[in-house]
């Protein structure tokens, strides 16, 4: 019998499933891959022809640790007691599986990074809008025990409905399971808080900082702490002060306190909610708010007062054929992504039970749904932020986290009043090439900010500059050595990694690597990277695994 071809709408930076993707996680039929992380690969995928959902498959290195499992099956449990408007929620999970994978919905929207790397830095409205979403996921998560750990832009979607924290409680299983093996920082420099650098254990502290460096960061354009180097960015945060200029009155005071440098003087998540309701009156006064339920409820009109006019990503239709069974294979999606998306292959949970609340979800989609937020886009907020160019953060804002960059998909995919706008940042076909990555080349132009930018130079070609920022990274042995195994010379690595343990390392001692490298140019001339796969070169020193 033949199958019965269907279509899905994913980011137009979704690629095509790998000899080694599983066809199946649990009862979830893998349909696409959205992208590879510190943690794991996520893929669209879903169950018995219901909703598109991201599945998230926790990386081999972690799923063979009996203690991450345990934090991550004890974590997974939390997760489910979480409520709240700005939390995406957790559909499933499976703990116990040989490489433990757990469920989401979609949410379509631009991470904050990517859409501030388009707009600029936002307006008061969608700013206080942003403050108090955040404010309120940090206390609904806190409320239950779990402290995010990994805050920053790159986490944060800019959906129709609202801001959404992604990636939250796991992060924190995956961070003590790597420091004990390894006693390295984890985190993303600039929203890492001082008490993690000099050692302090695991506090919700953390977060607040973070949420006052997010803040900073939305209403300037710039990361608060700088961004190139981690080291003086590690420096800085312990003990510089941020970088809050052109960024006054009540909000840019709350964000100043939440990054003070003893996490003790911070205020709770709690507080940051009373401070938010304060900040959209100023002038009354009310009571404080005692509870994550009651977070919930004022930041929700707080949220809905002041969330219009976020433009959404760029999106595109593929083929798929409609399987059955659990070794029906996915055909090949229909048409090459054009542009790049800012893609976040993160997690996302909030505890909203799925029965009861899945209509009133985003339709459950990181990037998938229907067309109809994107109908409401407003254009006057939108036109105000392309004037808003922020600097010194080169041609567009970016960040220490921040993912690829936010081009226009074709003319021709483009089915609402915005064709003009998007054209404007239109970019041209992915290529993929052979090229040298590192220090070591020499490239033309500024160098983009941010922390995830690596020089490469394609066979044949010049130097460039290009943003690794929410990349899919397959590492062969140079970045990886604690999980690569026997490789040969010249052959393409399998262990999945991520842009920062990739730049950590190509970007010092005028080290160099050889990949395969997917990028785009960009309309402004900047380059997004989007998969890089690094293939092994031997030393001739006889060190394995040659």
């Amino acid at each position: 019998m033949n199958p019965t071809p269907s279509a899905i709408t994913l980011p137009v930076t979704a690629t095509d499933l790998t000899s080694t993707d599983p066809a199946r996680i649990g009862p979830y039929r893998t349909l696409k891959r959205l992208g590879s992380g510190g943690m794991g690969v996520v893929y669209a995928a879903r169950k018995d022809g219901g909703e598109l959902v991201a599945v998230k498959l926790i990386h081999p290195e972690y799923a063979s640790d009996p203690e991450f499992r345990a934090r991550f099956a004890r974590e997974v449990e939390l997760l489910g007691k979480v409520g709240g408007a700005c939390a995406v929620p957790l559909l499933d999970a499976d703990p116990e599986a040989e490489r433990p994978w757990l469920v989401t919905p979609l949410v379509r929207g631009m991470t904050l990074s990517a859409y501030m790397r388009k707009h600029g830095a936002l307006d008061e409205r969608l700013l206080i809008g942003l403050a108090a979403g955040v404010a309120e996921a940090l206390s609904q998560i806190h409320e239950v025990g779990i402290a995010h750990r990994d805050l920053k832009p790159a986490n944060i979607v800019l959906s129709p409905e609202g801001p959404r924290v992604l990636d939250f409680g796991v992060a924190r299983a995956v961070d003590q399971t790597a420091l004990t093996r390894t006693g390295s920082i984890m985190g993303s420099p600039g929203w890492i808080s001082p008490d993690h650098y000099q050692g302090a254990p695991v506090s919700t502290a953390d977060d607040i900082f973070a949420w006052g460096a997010l803040v900073a960061y939305a209403a300037t354009g710039r990361p608060p702490f700088g961004s190139g180097d981690p080291a003086a960015i590690a420096h800085r945060v312990i003990s510089g002060a941020p970088d809050m200029e052109g960024f006054t009155g009540p909000l840019a005071d709350l964000a100043a306190r939440a990054m003070v440098k003893e996490g003790a003087q911070r205020p709770t998540a709690l507080e940051l909610v009373t401070a938010m309701v304060e900040v959209s009156a100023p002038g009354r006064s009310y009571a404080p708010v005692a509870s994550a339920a009651a977070a919930g409820n004022a930041m929700g009109a707080l949220v809905d007062d002041n969330w219009h006019g976020v433009q959404t990503a760029p999106e595109r239709e593929f083929a798929v054929a409609r399987g059955g069974g659990n070794t029906g294979r996915v055909l090949a999606f229909v048409g090459a992504g054009v542009g790049a998306l800012a893609l976040i292959a993160g997690l996302g949970f909030g505890g909203v039970a799925l029965a009861s609340n899945w209509d009133s979800l985003p339709m459950a989609s990181w990037f998938s749904g229907g067309d109809e937020p994107g109908e409401e886009e407003g254009t006057e907020e939108a036109s105000g932020e392309e004037i808003r160019r922020p600097g010194p953060v080169g041609t567009e804002p970016s960040e220490d986290s921040s993912p690829s960059d936010e081009p226009s998909d074709d003319a021709s995919d483009e089915d609402d009043e915005k064709d003009d706008e998007n054209d404007e940042e239109e970019a041209g076909e992915p290529v993929t090439t052979m090229a040298t990555v590192g220090s070591g080349v020499s490239a033309s132009g500024e160098r983009p900010s941010g922390g995830e930018v690596v020089a490469f130079q394609p066979s044949g070609g010049s130097g460039h500059y290009g943003s690794l920022d929410g990349a899919t990274v397959v590492c062969a042995w140079s970045f990886c050595q604690g999980q690569a195994g026997s490789i040969g010379d010249g052959e393409a690595g399998s262990v999945s990694s991520s842009p920062s343990a990739l730049t950590s390392y190509v970007n010092s001692g005028g080290r160099t690597i050889s990949a395969e490298v997917t990028y785009t140019e960009n309309a402004d001339g900047t380059i997004t990277i989007t998969r890089l796969v690094e293939h092994h070169k031997t030393s001739g020193t006889g060190t394995p695994p040659w």
